[in-house]
């Protein structure tokens, strides 16, 4: 079924623009809970109300124009001062943004959206009147069975059960178990993989819509074709950078036309030593171009995370909402770019962990009052570059984690002996939160609880080629630091070399490269060590680490840390260090095998996932 047929790139430019809108307006409405009576706000909240509207006018979505329509008289009566923001009016604003999105989710399916519940269109008119808007939100609620006065932690009127499982991609709540009421440390928050992207707002004071196509989910962002893994196709890209690339590709044509005329000289025997000179400066001039036409389309490729940044003060402002805090969530470094498909892929583990933040991290604000803390919790997102690296924080001033605890909990759950507790500093025993299974929660909540979240965190950290570290002090808060590579298209790497055989290891876990002598290593408890300035360290064959057989000619070996651990990996030989261009194994990918590049020899060489081998050999 296609409501739009013939107009489909109208509606993918609708829905791009007007995404982009929405989440700017969702942003704002954060900012407006702060500073009510900011007229800025109020203005560009609704013009960009008005601006989705006339967009959804041109495609005849009427229940989209209405609801736009509605809340657009909103703002106009708020930004002319006939009106005042409150909490409760706030919560139908928040719905009706939530539904503007469920609505994009049945454009992005070029289906006609259908109308908003009843009880928010009527709550919309209610507040257009200066009526109460709690009231009318509880008269809706009341024929559901719903008790809004058990409801304590809650504003009046809302479901934050119902609503804050719709936020998350899932469907109707169910009978959710008790919230913990004294969690002791940040443990993981189980969330279903669901994209932010997708968020629906509801609660059952406003009802389900009956005209929800059944699996189709809403889209914030341009229309997702098939097969192309649920994630965007299209990337914005700035004009002089495209510009820069052109140029360059001009560049390169004068270039190869001057090396063809230069290679027809020498094969008709035309050549000379200013022939020869002539192809070095030539050679030497496509080598530099080259280079800066690749970094040229790789930043094209660049974008500021801040696109992905905004989409989370709503989320923690509902999170915060429903277990009854205040939280305020603070940006810093949004301009600060990456690579676009590392943006998609970092959005589930932040979402973890700024829920984290919020649920687990953060007091209530008894428990702040107690310790002597302002009411009000802050948790800061920031992202900054570092050489060749992004590093990404979040931060909390909540009650901190403490390492006893922490271990003593991992061995209850038999996840570490205590032979292996005790041997853990403060650094590795607050990593233990990563552990399958771990969790420091007795009871089960729609949030939290169920031991999973915190280890897919850091799995998926690490398929970006990242790390992530914890500090915490105890009444302080905790702070989670996220190390990324620039880019995943091209990775510098380091060549070894086994029976004749290139392997590639990222150079990015490379401290230093060492020749060994077979007198060098000693065994240590059955295992093979080599000492390093004072420091025993294992040492651990690339041979073994592949699954091939011991050759014996070990020559070099390299000091790797991998985490919080270093080691020793030997090898036959030693082939130098490259940038080199990542080809993916989609349809076969080996277990420890990142991907694929060519050598300047013309040799396939494998990118080998050293975090993957080295689970695969302690397993």
């Amino acid at each position: 079924m296609n409501d739009f047929a013939g107009m489909e790139e109208l509606l993918q430019d609708f829905l791009t623009e007007s995404s982009e809108l929405l989440s700017d307006v969702d942003s704002k409405l954060i900012e407006l809970e702060r500073a009510p009576a900011d007229r800025g706000l109020l203005n560009d909240i609704f013009r960009g109300f008005h601006t989705i509207k006339g967009g959804a006018g041109f495609l005849n979505a009427s229940e989209l124009v209405t609801l736009c329509h509605l809340t657009e008289n909103l703002f106009d009566k708020l930004r002319n001062a006939e009106l005042s923001m409150n909490a409760e009016l706030m919560d139908v604003i928040m719905a009706a943004t939530g539904e503007v999105r469920t609505m994009f989710g049945a454009l992005g399916q070029s289906i006609q959206p259908a109308a908003a519940p009843d009880e928010l269109l009527d709550a919309l008119q209610a507040a257009l009147k200066g009526e109460s808007v709690a009231q009318v939100a509880a008269k809706a609620a009341a024929p559901a069975g719903k008790s809004v006065a058990s409801k304590a932690a809650a504003p009046a009127g809302l479901d934050w059960d119902e609503m804050f499982h719709s936020l998350v991609g899932g469907g109707p709540a169910s009978t959710p178990a008790p919230v913990a009421t004294t969690p002791e440390i940040n443990a993981e928050p189980e969330i279903p993989a669901a994209n932010v992207d997708e968020i629906r707002l509801k609660s059952s004071a406003f009802g389900r819509r009956t005209g929800d196509v059944p699996g189709a989910p809403p889209a914030a962002g341009p229309v997702r074709r098939e097969g192309d893994g649920g994630k965007e196709n299209t990337i914005r890209v700035d004009t002089d950078r495209l510009d820069q690339v052109l140029n360059l590709s001009g560049e390169i044509g004068l270039t190869k036309n001057r090396l063809t005329h230069l290679r027809s000289d020498i094969l008709q025997g035309r050549s000379d030593a200013g022939t020869l000179r002539a192809l070095d400066e030539a050679v030497s001039q496509l080598d530099m171009l080259v280079v800066n036409l690749q970094n040229a389309v790789m930043k094209t490729r660049m974008q500021p995370i801040g696109r992905l940044f905004k989409k989370y003060p709503r989320l923690a402002r509902d999170l915060a909402r429903q277990l009854g805090k205040d939280v305020e969530l603070m940006l810093s470094g949004e301009e600060t770019e990456i690579d676009k498909t590392m943006i998609e892929d970092l959005n589930d583990p932040l979402v973890h962990l700024i829920r984290n933040a919020v649920d687990h991290g953060v007091e209530g604000p008894d428990q702040r009052a107690a310790s002597g803390k302002s009411s009000k919790s802050l948790v800061h997102l920031s992202a900054r570059q570092e050489g060749d690296h992004i590093l990404i924080t979040i931060q909390d001033d909540g009650k901190g984690m403490r390492a006893d605890i922490i271990r003593n909990k991992a061995i209850e759950k038999g996840l570490i002996s205590t032979e292996m507790a005790n041997g853990l500093d403060d650094t590795q025993s607050l990593e233990l939160i990563f552990l399958p299974g771990f969790s420091t929660k007795d009871q089960i909540s729609s949030v939290s609880g169920r031991g999973v979240g915190m280890d897919v965190v850091k799995t998926n950290i690490h398929k970006l080629n990242g790390s992530i570290s914890i500090t915490s002090e105890p009444g302080k808060g905790s702070v989670f630091t996220i190390a990324l590579p620039l880019t995943l298209a091209i990775l510098p790497v380091l060549l070894l070399r086994l029976n004749n055989q290139p392997f590639a290891v990222p150079l990015t876990l490379v401290r230093e490269i060492l020749s060994i002598m077979p007198e060098q290593i000693q065994q240590v408890a059955g295992k093979a060590t080599i000492v390093v300035r004072g420091e025993v360290l294992p040492v651990m064959s690339l041979a073994k680490l592949v699954g091939w057989e011991e050759t014996g000619a070990t020559e070099v070996g390299v000091l790797m840390q991998v985490g919080g651990s270093s080691f020793i990996l030997s090898a036959d030989g030693f082939a130098g260090h490259d940038d080199v261009v990542i080809k993916s194994l989609d349809t076969f990918r080996p277990k420890g095998v990142a991907g694929v590049t060519m050598s300047s020899e013309g040799e396939i060489v494998l990118i080998l996932d050293v975090k993957e081998l080295l689970g695969d050999i302690n397993a």
